[in-house]
């Protein structure tokens, strides 16, 4: 095997298996960012940026199980319209289909989680959002 076919296929490789973080993700003033990196028709991969403050409003999907990696800052979960759980970056949340979840980053910096939707077609996944009771 030839050292430029071996380059060429791990440069291949790494575009569509190896990505960074710090080159998907985006912060906005204006609202949460989802940035998506990669999409199969089994999961769909985006990374979520939230400025301190803003919320990623509380919904759930029919068919697909919804998992966050936070990576970075700290908030709370929303596992249903009356609780709150405290999360930081370290912790995994998962959400079964037709589960209801939702996060606002309640710290003095950015909060970060890889999301993943996988099940039927997520990339074309259903969103049922609901409004949280007010306090």
């Amino acid at each position: 095997m030839s050292e430029n076919k071996t380059a060429a296929t791990i440069e291949e490789i790494m575009k569509e298996r190896v990505f960074e973080v710090d080159k998907i993700a985006k912060f906005s003033s204006e609202q949460a960012q989802k940035n998506f990196f990669y999409e199969t028709e089994r999961t769909v991969g985006a990374i979520w940026c939230l400025e301190p403050g803003q919320d990623l409003y509380v919904h759930s999907h029919s068919a697909v199980d919804d998992i966050w990696v936070c990576i970075q800052g700290e908030g709370v979960y929303y596992p249903d319209l009356e609780n709150e759980i405290p999360i930081k970056a370290g912790m995994i949340l998962l959400a079964k289909p037709n589960q209801i979840h939702g996060m606002l980053n309640t710290g003095t910096e950015n909060f970060m989680f890889v999301g993943f939707a996988c099940g039927d077609n997520p990339a074309t996944m259903d969103i049922t959002k609901y409004e949280r009771p007010a306090k």
